[in-house]
């Protein structure tokens, strides 16, 4: 049973990621990875805040494996940002690979501290 949250989950996920990506790169002509670097932002964000509610309000297991597995799995895209970084060291865009990785990874960190943050003062015991 848990299979079906995660493949459930991760469906939702991969859908919000696609349609975030799509609407995000048109509005700014794709020059630039910003959708996945928003996806993986707010999935950060959302990791940080979420992992510790289950555990705080001891919500039942399969609704983790759903979120955190299959809705954030499906939905933030390491591997898409792994690939589109080596498609611009490939092409000889040296600065936008650069930049893809020290944006990803700062600013993926600070949402996944930002996160546990706003989880901290919302649910103080």
């Amino acid at each position: 049973m848990n299979y079906i949250f995660i493949m459930i989950g991760g469906g939702i996920g991969s859908l919000l990621r696609y349609f975030t990506t799509q609407t995000i790169n048109s509005i700014f002509n794709n020059k630039f990875t910003l959708g996945t670097i928003l996806v993986n932002c707010i999935g950060s964000l959302m990791i940080g805040f979420l992992i510790n509610i289950f555990d705080l309000f001891s919500i039942d297991n399969k609704w983790k494996l759903f979120a955190i597995t299959g809705f954030l799995g499906g939905y933030t895209t390491f591997s898409a940002y792994s690939y589109e970084t080596i498609a611009y060291f490939t092409d000889g865009n040296i600065k936008y690979a650069i930049a893809n990785v020290f944006v990803h990874n700062i600013l993926c960190l600070l949402f996944v501290l930002l996160g546990i943050w706003l989880n901290k003062i919302m649910f103080v015991k």
